[in-house]
C-alpha cells in the first residue's frame, strides 16, 4: 500500500469520526430532546420528533434541542408595579417552575428559543404582567397589609399563562417593597392600632379588677348580713323558749344544794354605822 492510500484512508477515517461526533448525542431522562429538521420554509416547525436516549442525525439537515424537565429556578430582574393611584411597589421576584413532560415540542414550536431566551424573555413578561394586573386592583394600603391575598391572586394568573404555554407553576417569591413614605405611614398607623388595643386592654383590665373587689366586698357584706340576721334570729328565740319555769329549772340545775350560812332576823340592816369623830 502506497503512502499517498494510507494518507487518504487516514483523513477519510478522521473525517467520518468527526462526522460521527457531530451527528450524535444523548437525552437523559432529565430532559426532553425533539429533533428539528431544517430544511423546508417553515424550518421544520411542522417536522419536530421527540427523542430520548443516544440520537444519530445528520448536522447538515437537523440538529437536536434539549429542554430540562426538572425543577427550574429564575431570579428575575425587579421591576416595579403600580397600585391603585398610582403609588409604585418594587417586586423582585424568584420563580419555581418546570416543563411538562410532552410540552418540549409545542414549546419550540411556539418560540423557537432556548430555554434561556424563553427565560429571559417570554417567561419574564408573563411574570411582569402578572403581578401588574393584580396590583392594579389593590389599594397602597390593602397591598401592604394583604399580601398574603395579593400573591395567591398572582399565583392563579402565573399558573393559568405558565400551563398555556406548557410550563408547571411550582411556587413564586415576590419581596415586595412599597415606598418608604408609605412604610412609615403604614408604621405609624399600626403603632398607634397596637397602643390603642394596649390602652382598651388595660383600662378592660383595670374594670375587671374593680368587679372583683366589689364583688368580694359585697359578698363579705353579705356575708356580715347574713351572720347578723342569724345572731338576731337565735336571740330571738332563745327570748321566746326563756320561759320562768325553764329559768327555775336552770337554778335548780346550778344549786349546789346548801343553804345560806348567814340569815338575818326581820329588821336587821347590813348597813354599819361608823363611829363619828
Amino acid at each position: 500500500m502506497s503512502k499517498l492510500r494510507i494518507v487518504i484512508y487516514s483523513v477519510v477515517a478522521l473525517l467520518a469520526v468527526l462526522l460521527l461526533s457531530k451527528s450524535c448525542t444523548t437525552v437523559d431522562a432529565s430532559h426532553e430532546g425533539i429533533k428539528v429538521s431544517k430544511i423546508g420554509s417553515d424550518r421544520g416547525a411542522s417536522d419536530i420528533e421527540n427523542v430520548t436516549g443516544w440520537i444519530f442525525y445528520n448536522p447538515l439537515t437537523s440538529f437536536i434541542e434539549q429542554y430540562p424537565t426538572f425543577t427550574q429556578t429564575k431570579d428575575f430582574d425587579p421591576f416595579t408595579v403600580s397600585a391603585k393611584g398610582g403609588t409604585l411597589f418594587k417586586i423582585d421576584p424568584t420563580l419555581n417552575y418546570h416543563l411538562v413532560k410532552g410540552q418540549g415540542a409545542n414549546v419550540y414550536r411556539k418560540y423557537r428559543k432556548e430555554l434561556p431566551d424563553i427565560e429571559n424573555n417570554i417567561l419574564r413578561t408573563i411574570v411582569y404582567n402578572s403581578y401588574r394586573d393584580v396590583a392594579n386592583t389593590f389599594t397602597p394600603d390593602s397591598l401592604v397589609n394583604n399580601r398574603v391575598g395579593f400573591e395567591e391572586q398572582v399565583e392563579a394568573k402565573l399558573r393559568k399563562s405558565l400551563t398555556d404555554d406548557g410550563f408547571s407553576f411550582e411556587n413564586i417569591t415576590s419581596n415586595l417593597t412599597p415606598p418608604e413614605s408609605l412604610q412609615a405611614m403604614i408604621d405609624a398607623k399600626n403603632t398607634a392600632v397596637q397602643n390603642a388595643l394596649r390602652l382598651n386592654n388595660q383600662v378592660a383590665a383595670e374594670k375587671a379588677s374593680a368587679e372583683i373587689a366589689v364583688t368580694k366586698a359585697s359578698g363579705i357584706a353579705r356575708a356580715k348580713i347574713i351572720e347578723a340576721e342569724a345572731e338576731a334570729r337565735a336571740n330571738e328565740l332563745k327570748q321566746k323558749t326563756l320561759t320562768p319555769l325553764l329559768v327555775q329549772q336552770e337554778w335548780i340545775k346550778k344549786w349546789n344544794g346548801q343553804l345560806p350560812t348567814t340569815q338575818l332576823g326581820s329588821g336587821t340592816s347590813t348597813m354599819i354605822q361608823l363611829p363619828i369623830k
